[in-house]
C-alpha cells in the first residue's frame, strides 16, 4: 500500500468511526465526537478551529521498509512418474533499508447529533 493511500484510508476510516460511534452512543444515550466543551478550555490546551469546534491532532508514527531481492534459480532434470532424477541450485540476496517518519494531522471530527 503506497503511504499517499494509507493516510488517506487511515484518516477517512477514523472520522467514519467517529461519526458511526456517535450515532450508536445517542442510540444509548450517550455521547461521543461531542462538540460541548466545559470548563477552562485553554487551561486545558483544547484547540479549536475558527467555529469553535475542538481539533484531534491524529498522531501517526510510522515505520517504512523498502525491500529488494534477488532470486537465481536453474536446474536440469528428467521427471516420469515418482522418479527424479537431476539436480538443481538456487541463490537469494537481499536487501533492506528502513526509515520512520513521525507526524501529526490535525482533524475537526464529527460531532455528537442533539
Amino acid at each position: 500500500m503506497e503511504l499517499q493511500e494509507f493516510i488517506k484510508t487511515a484518516l477517512t476510516e477514523i472520522v467514519s468511526g467517529v461519526a458511526e460511534a456517535s450515532e450508536a452512543a445517542s442510540e444509548l444515550g450517550g455521547s461521543v465526537g461531542t462538540m460541548r466543551l466545559y470548563g477552562h478550555v485553554k487551561e486545558n490546551k483544547v484547540v479549536t478551529n475558527e467555529n469553535d469546534m475542538p481539533v484531534a491532532m491524529i498522531d501517526f508514527d510510522i515505520a517504512l521498509a523498502e525491500t529488494a531481492g534477488t532470486d537465481t534459480k536453474g536446474g536440469i532434470g528428467v521427471y516420469l512418474g515418482a522418479v527424479g532424477l537431476g539436480s538443481q541450485g538456487a541463490s537469494h540476496g537481499e536487501t533492506s533499508s528502513h526509515s520512520r517518519i513521525k507526524f501529526s494531522v490535525p482533524v475537526v471530527l464529527p460531532s455528537a447529533k442533539g
